[in-house]
């Protein structure tokens, strides 16, 4: 990473707060990228559905008979009523059924049924589907895209961030702890905030002492002043020595997942991070995954799941709330700081702020928007 060596401005401070801007991202962004919106264990069986927000629109993702993820607009084809409103569920006989006029469809999103109408003589029942959205999995993760016609497939957007977590069998991992969380802040400041360490000495001390190089408010050894003999191009980043992982004491009481090779699991911590809807913080005995999701100008909901081989946590019960303490207290701080950012950009004098160094990041970040951006009206 090259760091910033001039004057860099951020992003206009309005950007973090107007309501027309943030209509613009979500149909630049949210509208049109592919988007995390769960597991696929969150769909035991054929029928059970849950319900997602995504931007400004509500939708139903379920499983069809043949156990396919299938997602769709929650809006039936006769005159647009809210097909669902609970949060999560099962469909009754494997059909999706209208509260207002009974019109059914199939779990596949067919129309099956417009019970005691007469029906127009040209009207083709296969015409009137429920409205479809692409849905496609990776290493067990729901995503969503709402263009008709995505711009890349699902495997093209994840890229190579993918490999970096390539042999920890995601799929087949089960979530053993979930904590929801919305925060009073533009989903720009949290993922900036993730995005750099600079904050980090005076925010997360646990996490430092796991930590050493974020001390330094660096994320790689690439920008260390201080790189360890050998740790030149190294972009990893490494627990403290004598730690295993991401726990308050760096020591874990768990067995090891398998798939990862000793060289994987040395650095004690491997990111994959997906703008904007999801990152995976995998470790050599549990991942965690932040799933993100905004809801509205100054308001984003972060999804927390801890993830383990199936039977891991029946076998140590007395362990999955060590496995989730500095996760959570990290998450928390960097909650109270987002919202501290927030509330500060709302000043009358605060058109934008300077770029330092360490948060090269963050310029790539906002020069992605930007360009994405441009590709809407």
């Amino acid at each position: 990473m090259t760091l910033l060596d001039r004057t860099t401005a951020t992003l206009p401070a309005a950007w973090y707060y107007d309501p027309a801007q943030y209509a613009r991202e979500l149909e630049a962004v949210w509208h049109r990228d592919w988007v995390c919106v769960g597991r696929l264990e969150d769909l035991p069986e054929p029928g059970d559905y849950f319900l997602a927000d995504v931007g400004s629109e509500r939708l139903v993702v379920t499983r069809d008979r043949d156990g396919r993820p299938r997602a769709f607009h929650n809006t039936c084809r006769h005159r647009g009523s809210t097909l669902c409103t609970e949060s999560r569920g099962r469909f009754a006989g494997g059909r999706i059924v209208c509260p207002y006029h009974a019109w059914s469809y199939g779990l596949s999103g067919e129309l099956l049924a417009t019970p005691k109408m007469k029906l127009p003589s040209d009207f083709r029942r296969e015409d009137y589907p429920l409205y479809a959205v692409n849905i496609d999995t990776w290493g067990g993760f729901l995503f969503v895209n709402l263009s008709g016609q995505p711009a890349t497939s699902l495997a093209e957007f994840l890229g190579g961030e993918a490999r970096n977590v390539e042999r920890w069998p995601l799929a087949s991992l089960v979530s053993v702890r979930r904590e929801v969380t919305t925060l009073a802040c533009n989903w720009k400041v949290f993922w900036e905030n993730y995005s750099e360490c600079y904050h980090c000495p005076g925010i997360h001390p646990e996490l430092c002492r796991v930590m050493p190089l974020y001390r330094e408010g660096v994320l790689s050894y690439a920008d260390s002043r201080e790189a360890p003999p050998g740790a030149a191009g190294d972009l990893r980043p490494r627990v403290a020595p004598g730690f295993v992982t991401w726990t308050l004491d760096g020591l874990t009481r768990l067995p090891l997942i398998e798939g990862p090779s000793d060289a994987d699991r040395a650095p004690g911590v491997v990111f994959a991070s997906f703008t904007a809807s999801l990152f995976v913080v995998a470790h050599p005995d549990y991942v965690r995954s932040v799933r993100i999701l905004p809801r509205g100008p100054e308001r984003v909901e972060l999804t927390v799941d801890w993830l383990l081989p199936p039977g891991v946590a029946e076998a140590h019960p007395g362990d999955i709330e060590r496995m989730c303490e500095l996760g959570r207290r990290v998450v928390a701080q960097d909650g109270r700081v987002c919202e501290l950012n927030q509330q500060g950009l709302r000043s009358q004098r605060h058109r934008a702020g300077v770029l330092m160094p360490q948060e090269q990041s963050l310029h790539e970040f906002h020069e992605w928007l930007r360009s994405r951006l441009k590709e809407v009206p």
